[in-house]
């Protein structure tokens, strides 16, 4: 069974990590079965460290596993909404959300956006690329409908694992993308969704 699986199989062994992000101290209640169980994943960490948030924003991140990304950016922003397939992650999310006394996050089951509603500034995702690139390609096409205008997709993805076609399709869809990071084997791409005036007075 796979960390992308609803329900992992997998013996239950429960762990306390700790990692520091964006300058804080922050501790996750990890298990076998979810993905990056010993320590925060280097992509998710470099995401988190790089994505640029503002205080209005609404966060959705999506395939959020234990909470990493929600939780790291939650005291900067307006509210977060955390999403899983994976039913062993979204139990952990829930606890690490009160773990590290975070008050503006929602964790609930999805399977990508099919629980979601309302729309959000900034969509947050270290894609599950095992579970294949239409899996990621329905990610990238239901960004556009999910965020505001002007909105922002930022996605992780390791080079190796096909990052440059991925961010070709990203700009095929959205008009634009931007590669703000290489580091460590890792990409981080972002995307605008223009507003329907912007795209002749903003080019």
């Amino acid at each position: 069974m796979h960390y992308y699986s609803e329900k992992p199989t997998s013996k239950s062994n429960v762990k306390i990590i700790e990692e520091n992000l964006r300058g804080k101290i922050f501790k996750f209640k990890t298990d076998s079965g979810v993905f990056s169980h010993n320590r925060v994943d280097k992509g998710t960490k470099l995401l988190v460290e790089t994505v640029e948030v503002d205080e209005d924003d609404k966060i959705l991140d999506l395939g959020c596993g234990y909470g990493v990304i929600g939780i790291a950016l939650a005291d900067e922003v307006k509210d977060v909404l955390m999403v899983d397939i994976n039913r062993r992650a979204l139990k952990l999310a829930k606890e690490n959300v009160k773990l590290n006394n975070i008050t503006n996050a929602k964790v609930i089951y999805s399977d990508l956006y099919k629980n979601v509603e309302g729309k959000f500034n900034k969509i947050i995702t270290n894609p599950p690329i095992r579970a294949g690139k239409d899996v990621v390609k329905e990610i990238v096409r239901g960004a556009k409908e999910y965020l505001e205008d002007n909105g922002e997709l930022w996605m992780v993805i390791q080079t190796k694992q096909g990052a440059k076609s991925m961010a070709e399709y990203i700009e095929e869809v959205f008009g634009n993308v931007e590669t703000v990071k290489i580091k460590g084997g890792y990409r981080i791409l972002k995307a605008v969704k223009k507003g329907e005036d912007d795209s002749s007075s903003n080019s």
